[in-house]
Formats: structure tokens, C-alpha cells, sequence
């Protein structure tokens, strides 16, 4: 085969990205599943799972199929599909995990009046209904991974904030305190500790939710956490800066909230991370600027997650290894991915190159993704680490600013 030069370079197993919504087929001027994995694979990315949420959801084993047969011709990088677990298809549970997706997720908030067809059997509310759904996932022996925001208290809170005149930036932050995070996070501790599944929290942004985590684990709970970079990187000052670009559920932290984050990483409750990568045109982020409730919340980060990890690494805020595991072993390990997450005879050849010196400035302008406004939060920020080159199963996808791999290349993966 071909020989490549990587002197002066670092050659990490293919990075995965946990957390991911293209959405597709769904609203292709925001997002299509080619443009997604192509910026996937800019950002380093060598499979990602995608998230259930679009106009063919993954509810039942038939939308599986139906959804991965969408993806595969337009995929440039690996990708794996999570299932949808609600109350409103307990009984196409068991099929989706037949039909080969990597895990299930929930959302315990009720979706947007106007997206009830791609949430279709993604939710419940009910918590005495969410233990026949757990029961179900369980079955499965697939990990069940949650939104966990109590709805009731976030729906009470930003009533109050809108009846005061609060209705920008920040304000959505104050709608969304840490403890409306840990409350859901308890819930969901409390009936794994019935149901005997394996459970995961996404998106995690507070450091005593992956403390309830690391509790119930030391209690024998399999329990997993997962953060996504805006909850490290960033605070909920940027709400005030940037508004509805600056939105996404769980909101941004303190100052002290991100501190206190940083440190449960080191102490090793957070498992992996995944982007959560979310994308939504200009017009419809700032649509809302003058009432941040009405914004669609998430931001875009597939391009963005492996340059800030490697700039804390330069930063000397976590090891080249640490990084390593938090953006790829972790999670091939957890979801069963076999031949992802390692650099080793057998196993896929997934290589990510990054040039660890590179000093460069963040422009959105230059982004892969169709939601290049959805992006804005990273503009200015200034990097230390740069992906090179990226490989799929032994081809050159991506290098040096440009896709060289087809879509179509990447294919569906599924769990051992």
C-alpha cells in the first residue's frame, strides 16, 4: 500500500464522536449526511453515532433500516444509529436493537409542538411510564442513554423569568440551573437501580451529576457520563454575547460550573465526549434574539471537538492519552465497537494525524457544515492543534483542508 509521511506528526486511533444530530433525511439546507460526515471527517472524526431525531426517526426496527439505507450511499465517515425508547413504542424496542443500533436514548422533555412526527416514540414525561420503557431497553442489554432535565422545573422557572421581562441571553441559563439536571439525573439512577440496564447521561454540564453517576457505579449501577465540549470550553457569559448561537440544553455554566466540570474529568467521572452537534440555520437562531424560549436549542461542534481537546492538551489541562480515551477507547470499549477505539493488528485501520504545534485561529466561515452560523461561538478562539489527516478502515478521507474520501465509504456499525 501507500506509504505516508507523518514525521513531525501524532497518529491517534480514529476519534469517535458519541453525540451527533444531522438529522438526516431531514431539513437538508441545514444539515444532509453528506455534508455532516464530510465535516466529520474534517474534524478529525472517523465514526459517529447518530442521534434518532428526524422525518424518518429511528422508532422502530423498520425506521432503522429505513434511516441507515438513507445514510450509508451519503456517509464519507463509520457511523452507528442509537434507537428511540418511549412511551409510545415499547413494543418496537427489541427489533431496533435486532436491526443492529449501538444504544437507546430518551429524552424526558416533551418535544416542540411543531417537531411531534421526528420525535415520534424519542420520549416520556411519565415516570411511572418510563419504567415499563427502561424494563424494554433492559432487555436489550444495550446501554439506555437520557436527556435528563426535569421538565417541570425548567417549564416553571422560565414562566417566571418571562413574566419578569427576561427573555434574552442568560436568561435561559437561570430556566435551566444545574439542579434541574440533577434531579433528572437522580430519577433515572433510581429506576436503573430497579430495571438492572445499563444507563448513560449525555450531555452532562454539571459536576454533581457525574457525582450521582460515580455514586450509583460504586454501588453497582452501570452508569456511564458523557460531556460535550461547549460545557468545558465555554460559560453562560457567552448567552449574553451571542443569544440564540449560543443555546443548546443542558444551557452553558458558571464560570465556577465549568471549574468544577474540569474537575470531575480529572477525578475520571466523565467517560467520553461527544459533540452534540445540532444544526440550525442563521435565520432560525436569530429569529429568537429578543426571546431566547423560543430559540431551537444546539450548536454545531463536529469540526470544532478534537482541535479545543487538543489545545487543552497544550494548555496542559489533560494528557495526549487522556484525550485519547475521553474521544475514542471509552467509547468503542462501552458500545461494543469492535475494531474502533485502538491501533492494532485486526482492529479497522481508523487513524486520526493531528499536528500537535499548529497555532491557528477559529473562523466559522471556513466550516464544513451547512450551519456555518451555528458555529459562531468558536469564532476567535485561538487553537493549539490541528487535524492533518483522517482514515477510514485504511482510506485517506480527509487531508491537509480537503475531503479526499467518497461518500459512500463509510458504512453502518454495529455493536458486538
Amino acid at each position: 500500500g501507500d506509504v505516508i509521511d507523518a514525521s513531525g506528526l501524532h497518529a491517534l486511533p480514529g476519534l469517535i464522536d458519541t453525540h451527533v444530530h444531522t438529522r438526516h433525511p431531514g431539513i437538508a439546507e441545514r444539515e444532509d449526511f453528506r455534508s455532516g460526515t464530510a465535516a466529520a471527517a474534517a474534524g478529525g472524526l472517523t465514526t459517529l453515532f447518530e442521534m434518532p431525531i428526524a422525518k424518518v426517526p429511528a422508532n422502530s426496527a423498520a425506521g432503522v433500516r429505513r434511516r441507515v439505507a438513507a445514510m450509508t450511499p451519503e456517509a464519507h465517515i463509520d457511523f452507528a444509529l442509537y434507537g428511540g425508547a418511549g412511551h409510545e413504542n415499547l413494543h418496537e424496542i427489541a427489533g431496533q436493537a435486532a436491526a443492529g443500533v449501538v444504544a437507546f436514548k430518551t429524552f424526558l422533555q416533551p418535544p416542540p409542538p411543531t417537531r411531534l412526527d421526528e420525535f415520534f416514540g424519542l420520549w416520556c414525561t411519565d415516570h411511572a411510564a418510563l419504567r415499563g420503557v427502561m424494563a424494554a431497553v433492559a432487555a436489550t442489554r444495550l446501554r439506555h442513554c437520557f436527556h435528563c432535565e426535569d421538565t417541570p422545573m425548567f417549564q416553571a422557572l422560565q414562566v417566571q423569568l418571562a413574566a419578569a421581562g427576561r427573555r434574552r441571553g442568560r436568561a435561559h441559563a437561570e430556566s435551566r440551573p444545574p439542579i434541574v439536571e440533577e434531579v433528572s439525573v437522580a430519577m433515572v439512577l433510581a429506576l436503573a437501580a430497579e430495571c438492572g440496564g445499563p444507563v448513560g447521561l449525555v450531555h452532562c454540564s454539571s459536576a454533581r451529576s457525574a457525582q450521582l453517576v460515580a455514586d450509583a457505579r460504586s454501588r453497582g449501577i452501570d452508569a456511564t457520563v458523557e460531556t460535550c465540549p461547549p460545557y468545558l470550553f465555554f460559560t453562560d457569559e457567552a448567552l449574553d454575547r451571542l443569544g440564540p448561537f449560543a443555546k443548546c440544553n443542558p444551557p452553558l455554566r458558571s464560570a465556577e460550573g465549568v471549574l468544577a466540570l474540569w474537575r470531575a474529568l480529572d477525578a475520571g467521572l466523565i467517560d467520553y465526549l461527544g459533540t452534540d452537534h445540532s444544526p440550525f440555520l442563521a435565520n432560525e437562531k436569530a429569529a429568537a434574539t429578543d426571546d431566547i424560549f423560543a430559540a431551537p436549542p444546539g450548536l454545531c461542534g463536529l469540526e470544532v471537538m478534537v482541535p479545543l481537546m487538543l489545545t487543552a492538551v497544550a494548555d496542559g489541562r489533560l494528557t495526549l492519552p487522556r484525550m485519547v480515551e475521553l474521544c475514542s477507547t471509552r467509547a468503542a470499549d462501552l458500545f461494543r465497537l469492535a475494531g474502533k477505539g485502538r491501533v492494532a493488528e485486526g482492529a479497522d485501520a481508523d487513524l486520526t494525524l493531528v499536528d500537535l504545534g499548529a497555532a491557528w485561529t477559529y473562523d466559522s466561515r471556513q466550516a464544513i457544515t451547512k450551519s456555518r452560523a451555528n458555529m459562531a461561538i468558536y469564532d476567535g478562539v485561538r487553537m493549539r492543534g490541528r487535524v492533518v489527516s483522517t482514515f477510514v478502515r485504511g482510506v485517506r478521507v480527509f487531508h491537509e483542508g480537503a475531503i479526499t474520501g467518497p461518500a459512500g465509504h463509510g458504512r453502518f456499525v454495529r455493536p458486538q
